[in-house]
């Protein structure tokens, strides 16, 4: 079972604009903020700490929610879930087509210039290493966020696994949203108010998106309203967003994972997916843990998903004979990350920046200097990596979802060199 993802590893921002100068008000935008974040902080549904989660009311120029998106995607870390959440009046620009999101000085004959193009947003948020990611707009038109999400992933992801992404929208792309005067949120932050509050009985704990989606969409659908739509990438629309009270209300916590008997730390061994796992991420991988403590989590890369890229082509510094041929695997979702495990050679001295890992492998921060890199005499290289927060990865070993294999990480090591 997914489970909630790490609150102090997450990051949220929820920009509401209420207030305009040239558009007309949106007063109810304001509770939209304050029902949001409330859910998200209160323990009953996920527990988000105050430091870790951003309310930016009424902005009135671009830049200020450009900053502080970019501010939460670089701070949001592996494990952690990035949401962004946005409630105002959606513009688009005349000439290319593109989604805006309105500002309070926000000028209709000069779009492109004073409000923020959606594009800033779903860069931030591609760019951010979160292991989860998702992004929620309240506005006209928001429907052009998805259909105007370029498939350049699609190249990327041939190759090195997409991060979990989701983006919730209001509505269509030539639909307007709604905010009913006499009604205390917009319509669509009201019905998702009331779902993540109710929760959704039958639904599974926690609530996932789509789940989340589905109980908005059916809502709307009943009220003659406007239907929200969904895209997701990766099993995003998987992503769990908060406990579903429908189902916890009358239930005990449960109890926390037991210690693994006789073993401190998994480092150095290969877990393999169990035949009930659910998790996409993990249904048929090999992964080698490379670094596991209780109190600090786990990092892993996976071994069962080698590239046709090239050393050269992931690493910026030339690597000497014989690592320019190092073979290349995707390592997980957390991309943009280069891990290094290799072999030093016999006659090595202690090299600088290499963590042993199991029988004489390690890893070794990249780029390489010149003598480090001399001294090594094997590598295989990871494009990304898998991340466990504390207590994660027993967990889901006790579960069944992960399975240690009797297989050792240097046999495997050196039968990817022929040897």
């Amino acid at each position: 079972m997914p489970q909630l993802s790490d609150p102090h590893r997450s990051r949220v921002v929820l920009v509401g604009v209420g207030s305009y100068t040239q558009l007309h008000p949106l007063p109810t935008v304001a509770n939209n903020l304050t029902g949001i974040s409330e859910i998200l902080a209160d323990d009953r549904f996920w527990g988000l700490p105050p430091a870790r989660y951003q309310l930016v009311a009424d902005p009135t120029t671009p830049q200020e929610v450009g900053r502080a998106v970019r501010a939460a995607a670089a701070g949001t870390g592996v494990g952690g879930l990035l949401l962004v959440y946005f409630a105002g009046h959606g513009v688009v620009d005349d000439r290319t087509g593109e989604l805006h999101l309105a500002v309070g000085h926000t000028d209709r004959a000069a779009v492109y210039a004073t409000a923020v193009p959606y594009e800033w947003i779903r860069r931030a948020v591609l760019d951010s290493p979160a292991s989860r990611r998702i992004v929620i707009l309240d506005c006209c038109y928001a429907g052009r966020a998805i259909s105007g999400m370029r498939d350049d992933l699609s190249a990327v992801a041939d190759e090195v696994e997409i991060d979990r992404t989701c983006v919730l929208v209001a509505t269509s792309p030539n639909r307007a949203a709604l905010a009913p005067p006499d009604e205390k949120y917009t319509a669509f932050t009201g019905t998702l108010v009331t779902v993540l509050r109710r929760g959704v009985p039958g639904g599974p704990d926690p609530l996932d998106v789509a789940t989340v989606y589905d109980a908005v969409l059916h809502a709307h659908r009943r009220q003659a309203r406007p239907l929200p739509e969904l895209r997701a990438r990766n099993g995003g629309e998987r992503v769990p967003l908060v406990r579903n009270r429908a189902r916890t209300a009358h239930r005990a916590p449960p109890a926390p994972p037991p210690d693994p008997p006789g073993q401190l730390s998994y480092t150095g061994c290969v877990v393999v997916a169990g035949t009930s796992v659910t998790d996409d991420e993990l249904r048929g991988a090999t992964v080698a843990v490379l670094a596991h403590s209780t109190g600090a989590g786990a990092l892993g890369v996976r071994l069962d998903r080698r590239t046709p890229r090239a050393a050269r082509d992931v690493v910026t510094n030339p690597l000497p004979p014989p690592l320019d041929t190092a073979p290349v695997f995707d390592g997980g979702p957390v991309r943009d990350v280069v891990i290094l495990l290799a072999a030093a050679r016999p006659d090595a001295a202690r090299l600088a920046g290499f963590q042993p890992v199991t029988g004489g492998l390690g890893t070794v921060t990249v780029p390489l200097d010149r003598a480090t890199g001399s001294a090594l005499a094997a590598a295989c290289l990871f494009v990304g990596y898998l991340g466990w927060r504390p207590g994660q990865l027993e967990a889901e070993l006790a579960a069944g979802d992960l399975v240690v294999s009797g297989e050792r990480l240097d046999a495997w090591f050196w039968l990817q060199h022929g040897r």
